[in-house]
Formats: C-alpha cells, sequence, structure tokens
C-alpha cells in the first residue's frame, strides 16, 4: 500500500508539472510556424453530419465539436488551430458548407457567451453601486440617534454587496472571459481537407 502511495505521488508530481504539458502539446500539437494541428479522421463524408438535421438546419455531429473542444483546451487561447479533416473527398460545395456550420457554430457560442459577460459586468457595477450607496446611508445614519437598527442593516448590505461583487470578478468574470477567449479561438479555425493521410504524415514528419 505504501509503494503504491509513493506511486501516486510520483505520477501526480510528472503529470502536473508545467514542463511535461507544454513538453506534450508541442509533440503532439505545434507545428514550426506556432500554429496548432489537430486531425479528423473520417471514413465515410456523411460521418461529419448530423443525421436528424437537414437542408438549411443541417448541423455537425456533436463529437465532433466535443473532439475539437477537448483537443484546443489542451492549448493556449493565443494559438492559431489548423483543423485538418481527412479520409474523404469533399467536393468545394461541401467543404464550404463544413466551414460554414463551424462557423456558424461558434459564432452563437460566442453570442451566448458574450451576453453572459455583459450581464456579469452589468451585475458587478450594479452590486458596487449599490454597495456604495449603502455605505453612504450607513455612513449618515452612523451618527443619528435611535436609529442603531439600520445603521446594522446598512452595514450589511454594504459588506454583502461588495463581497459579492468581489467574489464575482474573481471567479465568475474571469471564467466566462477565458471561455470567451477560447470560444473565439475555435471560431478563427482554419479547416483543411484532404482525401488521403498523405497530409498527416507530411505535417506529423515536419515536427520530428
Amino acid at each position: 500500500m505504501d509503494d503504491f502511495k509513493e506511486k501516486m505521488k510520483e505520477k501526480i508530481k510528472q503529470y502536473s508539472n508545467e514542463q511535461y504539458l507544454d513538453g506534450y502539446i508541442k509533440k503532439e500539437f505545434i507545428t514550426k510556424d506556432g500554429d496548432a494541428d489537430i486531425f479528423i479522421n473520417v471514413d465515410e463524408k456523411y460521418d461529419l453530419f448530423d443525421s436528424w438535421t437537414i437542408g438549411e438546419q443541417v448541423d455537425l455531429e456533436k463529437d465532433v465539436y466535443d473532439y475539437i473542444e477537448e483537443k484546443t483546451s489542451m492549448l493556449g487561447n493565443n494559438v492559431p488551430i489548423n483543423l485538418h479533416i481527412i479520409g474523404c473527398e469533399f467536393t468545394p460545395h461541401e467543404q464550404g458548407i463544413i466551414k460554414h456550420i463551424l462557423k456558424e457554430h461558434y459564432a452563437i457560442e460566442l453570442y451566448k457567451v458574450q451576453q453572459r459577460y455583459t450581464q456579469l459586468k452589468q451585475k458587478i457595477f450594479g452590486l458596487i453601486v449599490f454597495g456604495i450607496a449603502c455605505f453612504l446611508s450607513y455612513s449618515i445614519l452612523f451618527f443619528a440617534d435611535n436609529l442603531n437598527y439600520l445603521v446594522e442593516i446598512f452595514g450589511f448590505l454594504f459588506s454583502f454587496s461588495l463581497w459579492e461583487a468581489m467574489d464575482c470578478i474573481i471567479y465568475s468574470f474571469s471564467e466566462v472571459k477565458d471561455e470567451r477567449e477560447a470560444v473565439t479561438q475555435n471560431l478563427l479555425i482554419n479547416v483543411d481537407f484532404s482525401d488521403s493521410k498523405v497530409k498527416e504524415k507530411e505535417i506529423k514528419e515536419d515536427l520530428q
């Protein structure tokens, strides 16, 4: 049992090391020009598309988005990404559709994140303004007679609102900001198509 615990500690230390992660990312993704390559292998072209969608509402399989986001989550938000779809021959029209669907999907995601970002900013601003108003009321009532209960109420509201504002700034705001950058990174993905694995081989040889 003690040996197993020591092995666990050793692995945690090894794989939580930033140098290990940086080395893995550079080996797996990063090209010589600083971009990141991600590959999707497609046996049949229609494997990419959600079978439940048709016509103007055609969409890609959810697994495609999950795969892209799983890979890009390991990269810094400032890294340009090249998505290589290989294995099938897509017509120029089909390529255009796939690129459009990807861009539209992440444009919608960016819109939703931006809405949350704006709402959060408004909430923080409102809490700060309310907190300042409560503090001014507290300061005025502090010197008044027989209003101790109001002093306590405004003192509590002042502390609570500013605490909530700081909590939003430190945690929620930074989280939404990072999410917005990650979605924008995916929105800017460059999509490349190849009907064989030659492209993948060439790119991986460049990394060696």
